[in-house]
């Protein structure tokens, strides 16, 4: 039985390839530039999650006209997945938010397949220890090892070009996108299609955080690009920290520094001094705890494959919510709905209320929650700390501040995204956000995914189950162009 994504592309092709030849335009010659160098067919600007999981899929053999000659990953870390391996991490996380069904590889069952072949059972507990007993999480360190499987197996290290883009000129026959390398040197690649597979990338700082407090280290981001955000120095011990921020992210963070210095309890042999070198740990969040499972719901991350298996044992199919979201023409409809929908500053409840959670710790006096907006910081000048005044009337002295509030509400490269706008007339959204069509194409040569994808695919389209739902789309999209290529008709 064919894929449900080949099952698209043939209803796509349910048209003459005369209608295609009218949708895309065409053209009998390409450019002397692009003639110089080869060209691809697809460039993948991105390396991340989005980036590995629909380039491992195009490169299935579904795909045949794509091969790792004609295929190019652009992303600026030195490795695929740099920055996810980092940030995550840096939190802490001991296993991902998300259940087993959401992963890179190209099959659904991919993770549990790979599970199997690393199985260690105990046998006194009947749940496989890569996978939590809730949702059968994967262990981020055994998530991480089967994304370096993908990456291997399809050998994407391969077409990964190290590089920044700093342009995309797209030409009626191909794309040309300008890459900066490492050394400084501007090169440029030319493909057929492209697809922005950007990632987060400009932490969201708070008003009062000050350039002289970031430059110190006084006040950091989770996420921030440094080499030292994942090992002890950029947690400095036996100090009190507050960090920012009511999210998972934040949970995490608090519940690894927490359980640090358990271990430094059980291993010091003078107890009482120990007691007072050890960190005081703050959380500072705007709200209550909030307890959400997921940071959507489950709906709004079903594929066509799950969609299809519901269907089949007489459930509704495509959820109502998808469905309801497709049908809105307008875009502002979509945002609010994604503003809704979309659960943020939410912790698990494993994480929460599970062996070792943040109530628990909090109960015991070894985390200290406090709720209210910040209204000030400044820095004590006597002893070089830093006072948190918040609007609770509550004032807390602290060596340093973490701040695991997310990132900005700007597109992913939010410049380059306005400037191939303004350049090439692209329609942009009232909210900042590219506009893309069913196929997630914002120009005919250039496809859309996770966040900038969100205003066609809903709220999950950031997480790695938008990844999956991305791939779908784009991979069906070039089946269709292969097959209108192969009866003759130019995309």
């Amino acid at each position: 039985m064919l894929p449900q994504y080949l099952h698209i592309a043939l209803l796509l092709l349910g048209q003459e390839c005369i209608s295609l030849v009218e949708a895309f335009g065409t053209s009998t010659s390409s450019s002397s530039n692009a003639s110089k160098e080869p060209l691809l067919k697809w460039l993948i600007v991105g390396g991340g999650p989005h980036g590995v999981h629909i380039s491992a899929c195009l490169l299935d053999e579904l795909v045949p006209s794509i091969s790792h000659s004609n295929i190019q990953i652009v992303d600026d870390e030195p490795q695929l997945l740099h920055k996810w391996k980092t940030r995550t991490a840096a939190t802490g996380m001991s296993y991902l938010r998300s259940s087993s069904s959401y992963h890179l590889d190209v099959r659904e069952d991919g993770l549990k397949r790979f599970a199997s072949e690393k199985r260690t059972k105990s046998k006194n507990n009947k749940h496989d220890p890569l996978f939590a007993a809730d949702y059968q999480r994967p262990k981020l360190d055994f998530f991480n090892h089967h994304c370096d499987h993908v990456i291997a197996k399809n050998r994407l290290d391969k077409v990964h070009l190290q590089g920044r883009v700093t342009d995309i000129i797209p030409k009626e026959t191909h794309v040309e996108v300008e890459i900066q390398r490492p050394n400084g040197d501007i090169v440029t690649s030319y493909a057929e299609n492209i697809v922005l597979a950007l990632g987060s990338d400009v932490p969201a700082y708070p008003d009062w955080a000050t350039e002289d407090m970031i430059h110190a280290g006084k006040v950091r981001h989770i996420f921030a690009d440094d080499d030292s955000s994942g090992d002890d120095s950029f947690y400095p011990r036996r100090q009190s920290i507050a960090i920012v921020g009511g999210g998972i992210s934040a949970a995490h963070l608090a519940l690894k520094l927490d359980r640090e210095q358990a271990a430094t309890r059980n291993t010091s042999c003078n107890t009482e001094i120990d007691n007072v070198m050890q960190t005081k740990i703050h959380i500072l969040c705007r709200h209550e705890m909030r307890e959400k499972q997921f940071d959507t719901h489950q709906d709004w991350m079903m594929d066509s494959f799950a969609s299809k298996r519901s269907e089949a044992g007489g459930g509704q199919g495509i959820p109502k919510c998808q469905r309801h979201f497709a049908s809105l023409n307008s875009f502002v409809e979509r945002r609010n709905v994604i503003k809704r929908e979309r659960q943020a500053g939410t912790i698990s409840p494993s994480v929460s209320r599970g062996e070792g959670g943040l109530r628990y710790a909090i109960e015991e006096e070894r985390i200290h929650w406090h709720e209210g907006d910040i209204r000030s910081v400044t820095e004590v000048e006597s002893s070089g700390q830093l006072s948190i005044s918040t609007l609770a009337d509550e004032n807390i002295v602290v060596d340093q501040i973490i701040l695991a509030t997310g990132f900005g509400k700007r597109p992913p490269c939010a410049d380059l995204i306005n400037s191939i706008a303004v350049k090439n007339n692209l329609l942009m959204c009232p909210c900042g956000y590219p506009a893309p069509d069913e196929s997630l194409r914002w120009h005919k040569r250039i496809y859309l995914a996770g966040a900038l994808a969100e205003l066609e695919l809903g709220p999950s389209a950031r997480n790695i189950a938008g990844a999956r739902l991305t791939s779908e789309r784009i991979v069906a999209a070039a089946t269709m162009t292969n097959v209108a290529s192969l009866n003759g008709a130019t995309v």
